[in-house]
C-alpha cells in the first residue's frame, strides 16, 4: 500500500498503529484578524532536531494515494497528561503564504484559540521564498496545557496575502467548504506529524471555486510536541496484519480518522 508522507517508499514494511474512530461533528471556528505572531524560537534555542522528519515530506505535486487512511480525528487528539505544548515548522511546498492557528478545549469546555505561524514560507523549503521568514525547525510554544485538553488545528490558505477572503481548512471534513480532507497525520516516535493541503477542491474537478488540488499534503508540514506519554496514549494497535506501510523510518504510525472499510470504498472512487 503506497501511502505515506515520505519522499520515497523504500525498505521493509512496518506494522502501523492507529487511532480508529468515527469523526465528531464539526464545530465553528473563527479566525481572529487581530492575532499577532507569537515568538518564534530557532532550533538552536529549542534544541529540536527537524532532520529526522524531513524524509516524511511528500514530493511536490505527488498525490498521496489513500490519504483517507491518515485522516486525523481531532476528537481523539486529547491530552491525558499535562504538557508544555510546542509546534515546529518542518517544511512547505506552497505557492501560498499560509497561516496556522490552533484551538484548545479544556476538560470543562473552555476554549482557547490563537495564531501559531502568521506566514508559512521559507527560504529553505521545497518551494523556497526569497523573503520567507521561517527556517526548518523553527518552533512556537503554546504553553502548558492541562490534562483533558483537546487540540485542533486550522490552516488559512494564503491568509498572509488574502486575509479574511481566504479559505480556512481544518482537520474535520465537515468543517471544510469543499467537504474534502485537508490534513494527514502520523505519530512518529514521541511526536505527531501534520501535513496540510491548501488548495480547494478535487484534483480533476472543474468549475466553481475548484483550484485543482494536487493532494500532496505538503503545503505546510509541522511537528506537534504534546509529550511522549500523550502520544503513547493516543496510538492504539490495529490487529489486521494487512495494515502495513513501506516506511523509511521504523516506528511511524498513522492517526486514522475513519474506519478502513469506509476508506477502501473512498479510495476506489478517487
Amino acid at each position: 500500500m503506497k501511502t505515506a508522507l515520505l519522499t520515497g517508499l523504500l525498505t521493509a514494511a512496518t506494522t502501523v498503529t492507529a487511532l480508529v474512530a468515527t469523526m465528531a461533528p464539526a464545530s465553528a471556528f473563527s479566525w481572529n484578524n487581530s492575532w499577532t505572531q507569537p515568538t518564534v524560537y530557532s532550533k538552536t534555542q529549542t534544541k529540536f532536531d527537524d532532520a529526522p522528519f524531513q524524509k516524511f515530506v511528500q514530493k511536490e505535486r505527488v498525490e498521496i494515494q489513500g490519504a483517507q487512511q491518515f485522516m486525523l480525528d481531532p476528537s481523539k487528539l486529547m491530552m491525558k497528561y499535562a504538557h508544555d505544548v510546542s509546534v515546529f515548522f518542518i517544511n512547505e511546498g506552497a505557492g501560498f503564504r499560509n497561516q496556522l492557528a490552533y484551538e484548545a478545549t479544556s476538560a470543562k469546555g473552555a476554549k482557547t484559540t490563537g495564531l501559531i505561524f502568521n506566514d508559512i514560507s521559507s527560504t529553505e523549503s521545497i518551494i523556497s521564498n526569497s523573503d520567507g521568514p521561517l527556517k526548518k525547525g523553527d518552533g512556537v510554544n503554546l504553553g502548558k496545557m492541562a490534562a483533558g485538553t483537546q487540540l485542533d488545528f486550522w490552516l488559512r490558505a494564503d491568509g498572509k496575502n488574502k486575509g479574511s477572503k481566504s479559505n480556512i481548512f481544518g482537520t474535520q471534513v465537515a468543517s471544510n467548504g469543499d467537504k474534502l480532507q485537508h490534513v494527514v497525520a502520523y505519530a512518529y516516535k514521541n511526536y505527531i506529524l501534520l501535513g496540510f493541503e491548501d488548495l480547494w477542491g478535487e484534483k480533476d474537478a472543474t468549475g466553481g471555486n475548484n483550484q485543482k488540488s494536487d493532494r500532496d499534503f505538503n503545503d505546510a508540514v509541522f511537528v506537534l510536541d504534546i509529550g511522549a506519554a500523550n502520544v503513547r496514549n493516543l496510538v492504539q494497535p490495529v490487529p489486521e496484519p494487512t495494515v502495513t506501510l513501506g516506511l523509511m523510518g521504523a516506528g511511524a504510525a498513522a492517526l486514522f480518522g475513519t474506519r478502513r472499510r469506509r476508506q477502501t470504498a473512498s479510495a476506489e472512487q478517487q
